[in-house]
């Protein structure tokens, strides 16, 4: 397969370094674009609680929503402390979801979303005639009306600028979206699933200063793709990033044994500085790139979701919070089905998925609050 070469550019540097790739690598000042720095923080809460005030007083919040919002964190925090000191795992994800359908809310009112003070429905629930087992239930996602506001809805508006993705979705094509539970997923589905998770070995900026615009470039190895049987048409298309990027011949992803795949339409920029439209370039991949929050360096790892094209894709954040709902719905609802899941074979994959992705989501929405990558330090 012969590969197109790749666009002539350079390194994109800021201020005279390379920019490393990060959801929020640049922060607005008074007067422009600057460099953003990552944020430890053992306690996560206390961050919030300070963008969402900042972000109150910021948009000049009225001072029922502002309260409300601050209300909300509290009451997400305690729901999240009770879930992490629950004797019984079933409880947990309840809890869980509270925590997080809080926790939405006052990001919500963050972002300006209007009329989260009041009565505001979920916004997702359990589809009953497709029975509970994790094989065959669904969750219907409802979207915002006049007068009748999504927490869902409103959280994805919130995080993602647009509505949600609104009807019925599979349980089953929620399941394999779990980065850290991917493996126990593949065990307990069968051998014949392949690999769906691929580690992004390098995320790079490129910029051509002459024609004032930056474009990215991702790196993947090459023996991990072939010994799990992935071609690179098949990766492009599957990451849904086929009609976005392309596979591109690189000096420096041949002497590695990478592939490289470059983007390919890139970001103009018109002020002189390409860093005013870094976040712009950062959100025409953001929600194609899966990531794990770690307490060691580099504090972030990226990755690439294949995924069928039959099966529904959602945010990373979502497809946690939907899942958090239906197994705290098992949990008031069909505590029976709920233990059944728990000791059949997908059983390890929701113990895992208890265990570790509430923490992830945590530290995913802090850097939300604070536009600004959060993480725990290595040593507390």
């Amino acid at each position: 397969m012969t590969l197109p070469p790749e666009r002539a550019g350079t390194l994109l540097q800021i201020k005279s370094r390379d920019l490393p790739f990060s959801f929020f690598p640049m922060v607005r000042t008074s007067r422009r674009w600057g460099l953003n720095s990552m944020l430890y923080a053992a306690e996560p809460w206390a961050v919030i609680s300070g963008a969402v005030r900042d972000a109150a007083i910021t948009r000049s919040l009225p001072d029922n929503e502002a309260k409300s919002a601050l209300s909300f964190v509290r009451q997400a925090k305690e729901y999240f402390i009770a879930a992490e000191r629950a004797g019984a795992l079933e409880t947990r994800p309840l809890l869980y979801y509270y925590s997080f359908l809080n926790l939405g809310k006052a990001l919500s009112i963050a972002r300006g979303r209007t009329g989260m003070v009041g009565k505001v429905k979920h916004g997702v629930a359990a589809v009953h005639t497709s029975g509970y087992s994790p094989t065959s239930a669904e969750i219907a996602v409802q979207r915002s009306g006049p007068g009748d506001l999504s927490a869902i809805d409103e959280l994805h508006w919130a995080l993602e600028g647009s509505t949600a993705p609104a009807g019925q979705i599979k349980i089953a094509d929620l399941m394999p979206q779990s980065v850290v539970g991917h493996r126990m997923w593949r065990a307990a589905t069968g051998s014949m699933r392949k690999e769906r998770f691929f580690a992004l070995e390098q995320i790079q900026w490129l910029e051509d200063p002459v024609a004032r615009e930056i474009w990215l470039k991702l790196y993947l190895r090459r023996d991990t793709l072939r010994s799990h049987g992935r071609g690179v048409t098949e990766t492009l298309r599957e990451a849904r990033i086929d009609t976005t990027f392309r596979a591109v011949s690189d000096a420096y992803a041949a002497a590695n044994d990478l592939h490289a795949f470059e983007q390919i339409t890139a970001t103009p920029y018109a002020t002189g500085r390409a860093s005013d439209v870094v976040m712009e370039s950062v959100g025409t991949i953001r929600r194609d790139i899966w990531q794990t929050i770690t307490a060691t360096s580099p504090f972030r790892r990226f990755y690439l979701c294949l995924s069928p094209l039959t099966e529904v894709r959602v945010p990373q954040w979502m497809s946690v919070y939907g899942l958090l709902f239906w197994l705290g719905s098992l949990t008031r609802y069909q505590p029976v089905e709920l233990l059944d899941a728990l000791a059949g074979p997908y059983g390890p994959f929701f113990e895992e998925f208890i265990e570790t992705q509430p923490a992830q989501l945590l530290y995913f929405f802090a850097s939300e609050a604070r536009a600004q990558d959060v993480s725990k330090p290595a040593l507390v």
